[in-house]
């Protein structure tokens, strides 16, 4: 059917409601017009009544003029008003049967997609295209309606008159149609003083070539006998049927005809045949301009002239109040008026005779309406309801109403919307339950009609549901109807359309579809609810939702009076809620989103396409009802029984998949949603009797974590490899999502094996190269969870992809759950960008390769919990299971700090012994020194087989590996644990091997790998803190106080011994009184030791300056990377360690032991590195180990080794690393100097603010540490105090020593009197101090000025002077120090500080001042 627009929609209710015109022909007008293929004259004129463009000016029944564009007529041959029986259900079923029928196929409509309904798409489209059986339904309604004796639209207007030239007498044959029994009928229904318009025609048939020389003398004495309404008409002009007319002229002619009678007529079987043989375009506009001639001469101005007669005779019915009550007079008070004008028509209903004010009123307003004076004709329409309802002529009135709510929609559009509603509502209720005429429910539907298509016009879709269900439903194809439209009219309301309410009523529609027995559209209907309930799961639930309000909407809607009767809504709410099963209002309200209506349609569904023998179709639709897991457990039960019996019924059915016989059959496994696999669950285990996971992983070259092969970067596509004949796992997490328990029989999987160089394969192929194991039963209980494992074992060297599960479904249905996942989404092109492209999938899916090392690595005593510093042992064990030797064995570790690895060992040597992590030893140095390496690596990659270190750069660490491990060999490595931090950490040990065969590339390290995690909590123990404090005695002293608490509540703690580690340093206890028994810590108990920190050998003191230090090396290095276009590549020098030893007990701790000097090493290494990434966060990781050294020369670490009375024994050590005395040591900013040999690299301009932030970074990073790490230090000596006078006097030695090895400086130095502190408070001077502000002062001379060399010292004397001997705190002074900077090549940024400095001493100094 083509789209009708707006103006189509409105001009079908004024083509419903045009004025008729009776047109008789004669015998010989008959004979033209059946040449042509026309059963009357009426036939022939018809296409020319539509849209006739009469463009004059007009009067309205008060006079005033208004512009008439175009009018609309229709041509009758007969007049009868016949009481025809009413329409009984069986012919509204048959007429809406034969509309669907009309139409090519009930397709779905444009808004319904594969998704859902599309939006856009409803809001935009048009409603007429949605369900063109109701456009031939209103069309076919609206055009059978026989005249009625209520009102006068279908009385004819005019008699068109029509003789041939051809015949003796055409002015005899005129009079003899005149006096016809058709216009008695017509006269008989006059209105009293109007008379009937006459038009005559002479028709002049072309065959009659005789009859050309006397037509127009014919036509001049009927126009002499009938007057000026007479017209002549030449038709049948082509009288060459041999062809001579073009072709295309005759296809055009014919449809002019058959276009019309598809319009008007939609439902007549149409044949063939060609309209218009003898006809010629001219003949056609002749036809044409004679229509519009009748009209605008004729017709118009006879209706005119009868709406001034009816206007007159009635003016005093519409003169105003008076009149009323005249009327109101005469009828109360006249009886014999009433029963002169009115009476009882067969059918029991007061009519009006036509000669009555109130039928000439009727009649003056359907006239003023036919000429489109709406406006005039509403005002009347409201004059005669007023009558019509005092006398209870109910058919009458609601004629009224109905042409009033008509008038107001089609000009007063701005009136109030609810208005023309309640007048359309009351005017269906008025024809449905007041009048008794057997047509009562044919006038409602036409009533409900129009005003949905006036609606449909005006786009007022609010209102059209309820007009649609306010109509009658007398009938179950009607009540369907009516109800399509309706839930159309939800999806045209407001901006959004409402989608649940659309649904709620094309489920309705369905329902009354079936039981008219047109399962065609009763599908149709539940296919639009399925996807409307799909888009809207698709929605997320809003915070508002009105699930509850509809479920009230629903059983609104049921109880109903205007619809259904009570025992069909309560059906469709029984089949909505469960198909008989009970359901209180309570459960029902609890499913939201419609799961109930949900499962409800898909079982419709899949029951009409079973009785329909489309088992494929059907299948769908139990498929999807098995997958709500909120249906009741007796309906899961029932759709299961069901689903089963429809695949027994199918396997019986003698079909294939085409469905050639009618039976479209389903082949093949049938894949369910029950059980439930998900994909992203599945497990793919390698070796799944040991622990960890398998996988292929790159080891790169940085020492960083293994990780999975990240797509081309390692030419391989799978990251889970296996040798042939090695047992893989697939492990399965299926779930019952139903209530009701299911059986899955034979379950196993469906795999593609692709052989090394060849394409993929299945079937025999696939069943030679993989044995896969089938579980014989798996019972799933309602909402159960279990997991199932189906073991692969491969064959051959190729890749196995996992494609689904398959299975008998309670031992009956075979079924198939497709396994296979989206790959990476694609966006490369721009096609892929705009369209969704995924990659092939390789997560489910593993390649065989007999290249592949078999090793079975096990992992012993793994602990979870330790306490902070123990030391735990476990063991690893490495077995070579396969048929190649294995060259290549590495491990990595995530944590190095806490984990110490021994060298491996074949199982079966018994020649060395396991020692363990601490090595016993008597004799212990106190100071030795020690040469250890000094290369910052990171420690967290260890090679246990073949000598790996090139292939992995300089973090690999060997620990005496093996040269290779055969076939059948197997060793063991002993790792030790240790609680480096308190907290909760998740350890983890990954071992990568590699067969000589194995193809590596070249950037990185492809092993296969198995990777073991571990959940450790390490526990509080001991809690060690340091500080330091400057020696009152040394300036080039510090002393460092370590301080130990035992956080245990019930064990005590033994300390072995303490070791201090430095390059420059030697430490000494400051008491040596701390032997084993003092060196207990109870249960939170505490203890404190101070040593003394002060160089091994002094005349080392230029060690810093030499060109084999750490120091040089990290300042060479520095200006390599920054000045240098080559980075740093070499490493730096041995470092010389001083070992201090402090032992509390009989037996030390070997401290050069390898095992225990590569942890304490690698436990360094990992500060150190973490130390430099916060310091240096421009400087890249990779240039750590060649720019920075492991040990600096004067950095300090701290170990405390103990062990535990009581309890299990543990035994373990605390360290603290890089303790800072306070000492500045600026090296690094030598390193910004350019070089002075050779040339500086040119730097771009992009790197040229790289370059400025880094020397900024350092050169701020220096001046900070220096002012707060006091560059200065003052000590003070006393020698013995001699007697003068009262009192006594004693020669003071002040010196200050300069810590920094760059800068010298000038300095003030103030030595101040106790009296004298007051003046200083304000400044920060010496507020703790507490002595007698009058026991002593200084003497002579108290403020020197001199200068100190870097790294110098600088000696001053004074005097001071005592009242009384005793002790004295003569920490009194203040320093004022500039730094004296040489000039340099280092850039501005780094000299633009003035580095001064205003130091007082940071604790007292007491000396003893005695006589001699």
């Amino acid at each position: 059917m083509p789209r009708a627009s707006l103006a189509q929609k409105k001009d079908f209710v004024t083509k419903a409601f045009c004025p008729r015109i009776l047109a008789l022909a004669s015998a010989g007008v008959q004979d033209a017009c059946t040449v042509n293929g026309f059963d009357s004259f009426a036939d022939l004129l018809s296409p020319f009544g539509q849209d006739v463009l009469t463009q004059i000016t007009i009067q309205d029944g008060q006079g005033a003029p208004y512009f008439l564009d175009k009018i609309n007529v229709r041509f009758t041959t007969d007049f009868v008003i016949e009481k025809s029986p009413a329409h009984s259900s069986s012919d509204v079923d048959s007429l809406v049967k034969t509309c669907a029928a009309a139409c090519i196929e009930p397709a779905d409509p444009s808004f319904v997609g594969s998704d859902g309904v599309v939006l856009d798409a409803a809001i935009a489209d048009d409603i007429s295209t949605w369900a063109p059986w109701y456009t031939l339904f209103r069309q076919q309604w609206v055009g059978d309606m026989q005249a009625s004796e209520h009102e006068t639209f279908m009385i004819p207007v005019a008699c068109l008159l029509v003789a041939s030239g051809s015949e003796a007498d055409p002015i005899g044959a005129l009079r003899a149609l005149q006096a016809s029994a058709a216009v008695q009928r017509v006269l008989t229904c006059g209105d009293g003083g109007t008379k009937m318009l006459f038009y005559y025609m002479l028709l002049h048939d072309g065959r009659d070539t005789a009859a050309l020389q006397t037509i127009d003398l014919q036509f001049d004495q009927v126009r002499k006998t009938f007057g000026q309404n007479s017209a002549l008409l030449k038709i049948n002009t082509n009288t060459d049927l041999l062809g001579a007319a073009d072709a295309s002229e005759r296809v055009k002619i014919s449809s002019i005809w058959g276009s019309d009678i598809a319009a008007t007529r939609p439902l007549v079987a149409h044949t063939d045949t060609s309209y218009g043989e003898m006809l010629t375009m001219r003949d056609v506009a002749a036809l044409r301009d004679a229509v519009k001639l009748m009209l605008v001469r004729s017709v118009v101005p006879h209706m005119q002239y009868v709406i001034r007669v009816l206007s007159d005779q009635t003016a005093s019915e519409r003169r105003g109040i008076t009149g009323r009550l005249f009327s109101a007079g005469r009828r109360y008070l006249n009886t014999s008026s009433k029963a002169e004008n009115t009476y009882v028509g067969a059918d029991g209903e007061v009519y009006y005779r036509h000669k009555s004010p109130e039928a000439m009123l009727r009649r003056l307003a359907d006239s003023s309406f036919m000429l489109k004076d709406y406006r005039f004709a509403q005002s009347v329409y409201q004059i005669a309801r007023r009558d019509f309802q005092s006398e209870k002529a109910w058919m009458c009135y609601a004629g009224a109403q109905e042409m009033i709510g008509v008038c107001k929609l089609l000009w007063e559009v701005q009136t109030t919307k609810a208005e023309f509603d309640s007048i359309f509502e009351d005017a269906v209720l008025t024809y449905t339950h007041k009048t008794r005429t057997p047509r009562r429910y044919s006038l409602a539907v036409r009533c409900t009609v129009v005003y949905y298509e006036l609606l449909k016009h005006h786009r007022f879709y609010v209102f059209a549901p309820g007009a649609l269900l306010r109509g009658p439903a007398f009938s179950a194809s009607l009540t369907a109807l009516l109800n399509e439209q309706a839930a159309y009219s939800y999806l045209k309301v407001g901006s959004r359309p409402n989608v649940r309410k659309f649904a709620f009523y094309a489920m309705l529609a369905s329902q009354s579809y079936q039981k008219a027995g047109m399962s065609d559209l009763a599908s149709r209907c539940l296919r639009m609810v399925r996807m409307s309930l799909k888009s809207r799961s698709q929605e997320p639930l809003r915070a508002d939702s009105d699930d509850e309000k509809d479920h009230g909407k629903l059983t609104a809607e049921i109880k109903s009076p205007t619809r259904a009767s009570m025992d069909e809504k309560a059906a469709a709410l029984g089949a909505a809620t469960g198909d008989g099963v009970n359901m209180d209002k309570a459960s029902v309200t609890a499913k939201t989103k419609w799961a109930a209506i949900d499962s409800y349609i898909n079982h419709e569904l899949g029951r009409q396409s079973m009785a329909a023998h489309n088992f494929d179709e059907a299948f769908q639709y139990f498929m999807a009802l098995m997958g709500d897991e909120k249906t009741p457990p007796k309906l899961q039960s029932k759709y299961l029984q069901e689903l089963l019996q429809l695949f027994l019924e199918s396997s019986d059915q003698p079909a294939t998949g085409d469905g050639s016989n009618g039976v479209v059959k389903h082949t093949g496994p049938i894949e369910l949603s029950i059980p439930s696999i998900d994909p992203q669950l599945v497990r793919i285990i390698m070796s799944p009797k040991l622990e960890g996971e398998d996988a292929m992983l790159e080891w790169r070259l940085d020492g960083s974590s293994p990780s999975k092969l990240s797509g081309g970067s390692s030419g391989l596509q799978q990251t889970r490899f296996c040798s042939a004949g090695e047992v893989v796992a697939v492990l399965l997490v299926v779930t019952n999502p139903l209530v009701i328990g299911v059986t899955l029989n034979n379950l196993t999987l469906e795999c593609a094996f692709e052989a090394a160089g060849d394409s993929a394969a299945t079937g025999a192929s696939v069943d030679s190269a993989l044995d896969i194991s089938t579980v014989t039963t798996v019972i799933l209980e309602g909402e159960q969870t279990t997991m199932v494992t189906v073991q692969i074992t491969p064959r051959r060297a190729g890749s196995v992809s996992i494609l689904g599960a398959k299975y008998l479904l309670c031992d009956i249905l075979p079924t198939f759950k497709s396994l296979v996942l989206p790959g990476r989404r694609m966006n490369d092109t721009k096609e892929q960008r705009m369209s969704v492209v995924h990659t092939p999938d390789t997560t489910l899916g593993f390649s065989v390769s007999s290249d592949l090392p078999r090793l079975e690595i096990t992992v012993d005593d793994l602990p979870d919990t330790l306490m902070s510093g123990s030391m735990h042992r476990a063991c690893l064990r490495v077995a070579n299971s396969g048929e190649l030797p294995c060259h290549s064995v590495t491990m990595w570790v995530s944590h190095p700090s806490f984990v110490g690895v021994r060298p491996p060992r074949l199982c079966g040597d018994e020649d060395e012994e396991d020692t363990g992590m601490y090595v016993s030893w008597p004799d212990v140095a106190k100071h030795e020194r020690i040469q250890v390496p000094n290369v910052l690596r990171d420690y967290s990659t260890f090679v246990l087989v073949g000598q790996q270190a090139d292939a992995l750069g300089s973090s690999a660490h060997c620990v005496e590996p093996l040269i290779s491990l055969g076939p059948g060999e197997a060793f063991t490595v002993p790792i030790w644990i240790r609680g480096d931090r308190v907290g909760a950490h998740t350890l983890s040990l990954c071992i990568g091997a590699n067969s000589a065969a194995a193809a590596v590339p070249k950037d990185l390290t492809v092993m296969r790998s198995r990777r073991f995690e571990v959940d450790l909590l390490v526990t509080p123990s001991l809690r060690v803190n340091a500080f330091v404090r400057p020696s009152t005695r040394n300036p080039r002293e510090r002393l460092l106080g370590v301080e130990v608490e035992n956080m245990h509540a019930e064990l005590s703690v033994q300390l072995v011994q303490t070791t201090f580690t430095s390059g420059f340093y030697e430490l000494v206890p400051v008491s040596n009184s701390l032997g084993p028994r003092k060196a207990l810590v109870g249960p939170r108990q505490s203890i404190s030791m101070v040593y003394r920190a002060r160089p091994h050998d002094m005349t080392q003191s230029d060690r810093l300056l030499r060109s084999d230090s750490p120091e040089m090396f990290a300042v060479r290095a520095l200006r390599q990377f920054i000045y240098s276009s080559e980075k740093p590549a070499s490493t730096p020098e041995a470092i010389d360690l001083i070992y201090s030893n402090n032992v509390f007990t009989d037996e030390g701790i070997d401290c050069k032991h390898h095992s225990l000097q590569s942890y304490i090493m690698r436990s360094q290494a990992h500060r150190r590195r973490n130390t430099l990434r916060s310091g240096y966060p421009l400087i890249p990781d990779k240039y750590h180990s060649v720019m920075f050294p492991l040990f600096e020369s004067f950095g300090i670490d701290f170990v405390l080794f103990w062990s535990q009375i009581g309890g299990p024994g543990r035994a373990g050590h605390h360290s603290i690393s890089g303790i800072d005395l306070g000492v500045p040591h600026d090296y690094l900013v030598e390193g910004l100097n350019p070089p002075t040999e050779g040339a500086a690299r040119t730097w771009l301009s992009d790197t040229m603010h790289d370059r400025e932030a880094l020397i900024h970074s350092i050169a701020s990073r220096s001046e900070a540490a220096l002012r707060s790490e006091r560059p200065l230090d003052v000590t003070i000596r006393v020698d013995a105090a001699q007697k003068s006078g009262p009192l006594y006097v004693a020669d003071v030695a002040v010196s200050v020593f300069n810590h920094s090895w760059r800068y010298g400086y000038q300095f003030t130095l103030d030595l101040l009197s106790p009296n004298e502190l007051d003046e200083f408070l304000a400044e920060g001077a010496r507020m703790d101090y507490s002595g007698s502000r009058a026991a002593w002062s200084w003497l002579g001379e108290t403020s020197y000025s001199a200068s100190v060399e870097p790294h110098g010292l600088t000696v001053l004397h004074a005097r001071l002077s005592c009242y009384a001997p005793g002790t004295i705190d003569v920490a009194l002074w203040r320093l004022q120090a500039s730094a004296s900077m040489e000039p340099t090549a280092v850039p501005a940024v780094a000299n633009s500080r003035n580095l001064d400095c205003v130091l007082y001493p940071a604790q007292p100094h007491f000396v003893h001042v005695g006589a001699i």
